[in-house]
């Protein structure tokens, strides 16, 4: 059986919004801003942005699935949502695969399943081991090398800038790291930001290690 993991840079990057948005909702709400002597435009922002992390956080909440795939269907779970639906991979009427762009023009691949009960959809926004989930799929694989090769270019040089300014962001921060500790002990928010730091480098790595793969097959069957 194989179970989706989530896309580690869209699960960082949720986070991220969750921590700083609802610690700004927290602080709003504690310290009565909203009936304070505050301008009215410092309230219209603080208040929009508090706005957008309750629509994000349930946007999340209703998005939120599990997936799973075995020898012969997909099972998708939602389980703030409490439903469940499924594709029987033997009884499969129509199979597309494609690119999207997200966030920042990067490009996702994704593909859509259909059989007689329904459609359902699995991509690598949402997905970091995309390829595994799909690898037993039967997809042309022209198409899937064409798709592969269009990602591989249009994300390259994101991933290359991503493990550069990643790479010299560890060494700083390992180095205030030591120093920290050296003058005034050791506190967990530095071991959480390194193992943030370092999962998104390594995430970095493994996509440019994989465009870089592409590219070079690509060039070999020219």
């Amino acid at each position: 059986m194989k179970i989706g993991i989530n896309n580690i840079f869209t699960s960082f990057w949720l986070l991220i919004m969750l921590s700083c948005g609802g610690t700004l909702t927290y602080l709003s709400i504690d310290k009565h801003l909203f009936t304070s002597d505050l301008i009215f435009i410092a309230k219209f922002f603080v208040g929009l942005i508090v706005l957008i992390t309750i629509g994000v956080l349930f946007y999340f909440l209703y998005k939120f699935r599990i997936l799973t795939i075995d020898s012969n269907k997909i099972v998708e779970f939602y389980p703030f949502l409490l439903k469940k639906e499924k594709i029987d991979l033997t009884k499969i009427k129509n199979l597309k695969w494609e690119n999207f762009f997200a966030s920042r023009g990067t490009v996702y691949r994704k593909v859509t399943i259909s059989d007689f009960n329904g459609t359902l959809e699995i991509n690598d926004l949402e997905f970091e081991n995309f390829e595994k989930l799909t690898s037993e799929l039967k997809i042309d694989p022209n198409k899937k090398r064409e798709i592969n090769l269009e990602q591989a270019k249009s994300n390259l040089s994101n991933m290359n800038f991503n493990v550069y300014l990643l790479s010299a962001f560890l060494i700083l921060l390992m180095f205030l790291v030591f120093r920290t500790i050296y003058t005034n002990g050791f506190h967990p928010i530095m071991l959480v930001f390194s193992i943030c730091c370092g999962l998104i480098l390594y995430a970095s790595i493994k996509r440019k290690l994989e465009y870089k793969r592409t590219l070079k097959a690509a060039h070999n069957t020219l």
